[in-house]
């Protein structure tokens, strides 16, 4: 059996990005092969802040999110896109996420093609009310946020399905965005199966 993990790193009850969140799972659900673990970081119990570095304590909801995302074939986050980043507490379960150590370390020269996770996939879908396009001209912050500690932990297949325009006149309409969401659902689950 195939194991995904999923975060959902959007702070509010309602809004898109947890919309096309489970609407992804949904496709992925009703293959039986797949079993799904959903992390939602409005109800996690933790301290978002390291204020002891590397020394914080971390809740055991923490530990059973590292030991479910170091055993999983494929990380899933949706999150929305708020000042060109992720929301703060998104930020916060990153840090805690991928700790030193663990997920990567450099004294043990485990990190990018070496790293624990390498053999792992994952999927960034995040929503921005603006254009893509604007993003991009920044950096894309809010994808860096996550593809870089990814990397640093081996997964270098790193796929973003990017649901923009939300807030403008030009906004596509939700059935364009379904589909996108499930084109990303279907690849990786090809990607799953074929492991």
């Amino acid at each position: 059996m195939k194991k995904i993990v999923a975060i959902i790193g959007d702070p509010r009850e309602k809004g898109t990005s947890r919309v096309m969140f489970y609407q992804y799972l949904a496709y992925l659900e009703t293959n039986s092969k797949i079993e799904v673990k959903i992390y939602d970081i409005r109800k996690l119990a933790f301290d978002p802040n390291l204020s002891e570095g590397y020394r914080t304590e971390q809740t055991p909801e923490i530990i059973a999110l590292k030991q479910d995302a170091s055993s999983a074939d494929l990380l899933l986050f949706s999150y929305p896109v708020w000042w060109f980043n992720v929301p703060a507490v998104l930020k916060g379960v990153i840090d805690h996420l991928f700790w030193r150590g663990e997920s990567y370390s450099f004294k043990d020269k485990k990190f990018l093609f070496t790293g624990p996770w390498r053999k792992k996939r994952a999927r960034l879908i995040y929503t921005v009310g603006g254009m893509e396009l604007q993003h991009r001209l920044f950096g894309r912050p809010a994808l860096t946020a996550l593809r870089y500690p990814l990397w640093m932990s081996g997964v270098l297949s790193v796929k973003a399905t990017v649901i923009d325009r939300l807030d403008l006149s030009i906004r596509k309409s939700d059935e364009y965005y379904y589909k996108k969401i499930v084109r990303a659902a279907r690849k990786d689950l090809r990607f799953l199966l074929k492991k």
